[in-house]
């Protein structure tokens, strides 16, 4: 594998948050050039992400997708990162209503010149890990009632799966897109209401799908975003419970550090400047107890961010 594409994908992480438009065309300039393997099929999982989940650009996946070569020696990993891709793309070009678009394979879904050849049937779980960016690219295009439709109509039938990982992929979906869009700019009522839902529907999914830890930390998304929309009192109950959780099980300082933080933007947006300078307080006796390099610049990190917030306190 060429390394300079190992060094650009071990480093998407990192900067296609900060940087989504420069990171898209970086992939779109690769495409061509992309092996039809394992990390090739990382870059167009990439691409989707991207492209759909960020921006909102379903002309841009779509030119990447024409660009890339199917050889006949290509992947498996390929052949279904190009099959997903394709279905998620569809999704969000086609003119919906809440049945339009199920579980068909993307042979049936994608343009023609767009297939590779001998495109899988997409399993329940690799079609609900491609769902939160068509779920996000909704959003991000006003379609809110598009996005909330899609998110919704399959949860019954996720939370039912007889496949774990499919029930985990379905609940991460929920997670991650009211993540994204808890990440995302503010002022628009219908996306604010579609975090919220995404993070509900993510606490119910993660009690059919993880253990107690996935279920700690959809309350501690839940509790943030109730806390980003000034929900103070449902805020601290989804805190209490992500800090019960946490004491229950015996958690680490770094999970324990995190149920501190969700208390403290419940005690904010509840108006309990005391409470919240206590759990900041915990916070910071934490941090000690973090050995581990990454994770305690994370958690110093947080701290920083609270403490900014405090300081643009009038």
């Amino acid at each position: 594998m060429n390394p300079d594409l190992r060094s650009f994908l071990d480093g998407a992480n990192e900067c296609h948050a900060r940087q989504p438009r420069h990171f898209a065309d970086e992939l779109l300039a690769r495409a061509s050039a992309l092996p039809a393997d394992e990390a090739g099929a990382e870059a167009v999982r990439w691409a989707e992400h991207v492209m759909l989940g960020h921006l909102a650009d379903a002309d841009a996946l779509r030119r990447f997708l024409e660009s890339l070569r199917h050889p006949s020696s290509a992947g498996a990993a390929w052949l279904e990162a190009c099959a997903r891709t394709q279905w998620a793309l569809a999704a969000v070009s086609a003119t919906m209503s809440t049945t339009q678009v199920d579980a068909r394979s993307a042979a049936e879904l994608a343009a023609p010149e767009a297939e590779p050849p001998s495109a899988p049937t997409l399993s329940d779980a690799a079609r609900w890990r491609a769902l939160q960016n068509v779920v996000l690219a909704l959003a991000w295009s006003g379609r809110t009632n598009e996005a909330s439709a899609r998110l919704r109509q399959d949860e019954a039938a996720a939370t039912s799966h007889p496949d774990a990982d499919a029930r985990r992929a379905y609940a991460a979906c929920a997670n991650n897109v009211a993540q994204g869009l808890r990440d995302g700019p503010r002022g628009d009522c219908e996306r604010d209401a579609l975090m919220l839902e995404a993070a509900t529907v993510a606490r119910r999914a993660w009690a059919h799908a993880g253990n107690w830890l996935h279920v700690e930390r959809a309350d501690y998304q839940l509790a943030r975003c109730h806390a980003l929309l000034g929900h103070g009192a449902e805020a601290l109950c989804a805190a209490h419970a992500c800090q019960a959780a946490c004491m229950a099980h015996g958690a680490d300082a770094d999970e324990c550090f995190f149920a501190h933080e969700a208390l403290w933007h419940a005690h904010r947006a509840g108006g309990d400047e005391v409470a919240a300078t206590a759990e900041r307080a915990h916070m910071q006796s934490l941090l000690a107890d973090i050995a581990d390099a990454e994770m305690h610049a994370w958690c110093a990190q947080a701290l920083a961010e609270i403490d900014a917030i405090d300081g643009s306190r009038p």
